[in-house]
């Protein structure tokens, strides 16, 4: 059975790894094992040039995965989420940074100064919103230092069942807006 898969997407530069710094390990405070798929459009050079991975590829190699001691790289044509997800160890959830485009349950990391736009306007997959400012949805509406609390949505969204801690509160008194502290 695959694992539930939340998007946490937003514009370069909004905070987007800042706030999955904090979330996995609030996930995984709650025994929720956490896999992390990330998606780029900028190009990388994931596999250095003159190094054995890249000269076996130029070499004719459809693909070349290399395992070392703390882990495994795998340099090979890009794939669909469906492929990427396959090649994950069994896990309880899967957070995807990015895949904007991709049509999945998605929270959405917004700051004002990087971008006046949110996604939720459009994307109705967004069920919650990280952001210095009230989103324009009556969805849950949590600050970056959140993580607790963005921690209990997903695991209510998804289902998932770990060792439960104390959820963190989200007022929604003023619909979308800001959790009290």
């Amino acid at each position: 059975m695959k694992p539930p898969v939340v998007a946490v997407s937003g514009p370069s530069g909004s905070g987007k790894t800042r706030l999955l710094k904090a979330l996995i390990p609030a996930l995984a405070s709650r025994g929720i094992a956490v896999a992390l798929l990330k998606h780029t459009s900028h190009r990388h050079p994931f596999d250095v040039p003159g190094k054995d991975t890249e000269v076996l590829r130029r070499a004719g190699a459809v693909a070349a995965l290399i395992q070392g001691p703390d882990g495994l790289a795998l340099h090979a044509p890009p794939r669909d989420l469906d492929g990427l997800l396959a090649l994950l160890p069994p896990c309880d959830l899967v957070l995807a940074e990015g895949w904007r485009t991709v049509p999945m349950p998605r929270v959405e990391v917004h700051r004002r100064c990087i971008s006046e736009g949110f996604l939720c306007t459009t994307d109705r997959r967004v069920f919650a919103v990280v952001s210095d400012e009230r989103p324009p949805r009556d969805l849950p509406w949590l600050r970056a230092s959140q993580a607790e609390a963005l921690a209990d949505l997903i695991v209510e969204a998804c289902a998932l069942r770990g060792r439960r801690r104390r959820p963190a509160r989200v007022s929604r008194a003023r619909r979308g807006g800001a959790s009290r502290r």
